[in-house]
Formats: C-alpha cells, structure tokens, sequence
C-alpha cells in the first residue's frame, strides 16, 4: 500500500464523496431526470415524493459512480478491499447524513426499500473489475423504468452516460486533490 493511501485517506475520501454527492444530486438530478426520462410530475412543488425517490436514485447511481472511479484511479483499492469498504462506509452515512432532510427523510418506507435495493445493486456492478460506465447506465435505467421499457432507448443510454462520466470526472478529480492534499481532504467536504 503506498504511503498516501491508507485506511485514514479511505474514510476521508468517502466524507468528500458524501458531501461531493450532495452537491452533485443538487445541481444534476433536474438534467439528469430530463435526459433519464424520469416520470416525473410537470410542477414536483406541488407532489415531491417522485422527485425525492428520483434524486434518492441518483444518488445511488453517482455513489457506485464515485466508488468505480475509484477503483479505476486507485490500483491500492483494487488490491485492498478494506480500503473500498472504509470509503463506500463514509460515502454512504455522509451522504445520506448531509441529504436526509431534503430528500431521505421525506421517502416513505417503500420508498426507502427501493433506494437501497437499487444503491446495492449500482454499487455490486460498479465493484466487480471489469465494469464499465456504460453498464452502470444501462443499469440504472433498467432500475429507475423497468426491463424492457420502451423510455430505454440508445440516445437516453447516451444521455445517462454523459451525466455519468461528467460525475466520473468530478470524482476522478477530488481524488487527484486528495493525494496531493491528503490531510486536508475532509476539511474540503464540510
């Protein structure tokens, strides 16, 4: 293991992606939702729920985005899985801990359900080595309209990728940032 990439780097990479997540469901889940072609309701103002349970899913598919970039970026995760298990832990309790009140709080426990079921089988695919951002997209897709559904077409595959790889690169960005920064890497997701 080398001497930037230790447990300690792990946690803090996973804060930084919690709170990196946050922002990112914020300033992406509307596109994301046009490009996805989310069911979602002209005016969510007046019924959020759907909106909320679509930034919930987003969230899912950038945490197993952020955890893939890793792998891709960091041969030391790929040799130790303890180091992707410490940043996937503090991604996913930041992560939520910094968006329970705009969206978490607000799902019901259906809802809830379908998140985590939806956020371990992003993550699942994302871990396995050979997998690729397309797959991701293909993934997600399949969870947010169903197998087979006639929204899931090349052009809104294309589209979902996009989102994703953009993410990818925040993600691959905040990770070159915290090698050269290690000790200040948690103190940037505050």
């Amino acid at each position: 293991m080398s001497k930037i990439i230790t447990n300690q780097f792990a946690e803090d990479l996973g804060y930084t992606y919690g709170g990196c997540i946050r922002d990112l469901v914020r300033f992406t889940a509307r596109e994301a939702a046009r490009v996805s072609k989310a069911k979602l309701p002209l005016f969510d103002f007046l019924n959020p729920g759907p909106y909320d349970m679509f930034k919930a899913l987003w969230s899912a598919l950038l945490q197993a985005t952020a955890i893939r970039t890793t792998l891709d970026n960091c041969p030391e995760y790929r040799e130790n899985e303890k180091l992707v298990k410490k940043t996937l832990f503090q991604m996913n309790y930041h992560g939520e801990e910094v968006m329970a009140d705009k969206i978490f709080k607000r799902l019901s426990d259906e809802q809830i359900n379908r998140y985590e079921d939806a956020k371990q089988k992003l993550i699942a695919k994302a871990i396995k080595p050979d997998t690729v951002k397309s797959e991701l997209a293909d993934l997600f897709l399949e969870i947010l309209h169903g197998a087979g559904s006639d929204r899931i077409n090349d052009k809104t595959r294309a589209a979902v990728l996009k989102q994703i790889t953009l993410s990818s690169e925040t993600f691959r960005r905040l990770i070159d940032v915290s090698k050269k920064n290690p000790s200040q890497t948690k103190a940037v997701a505050q």
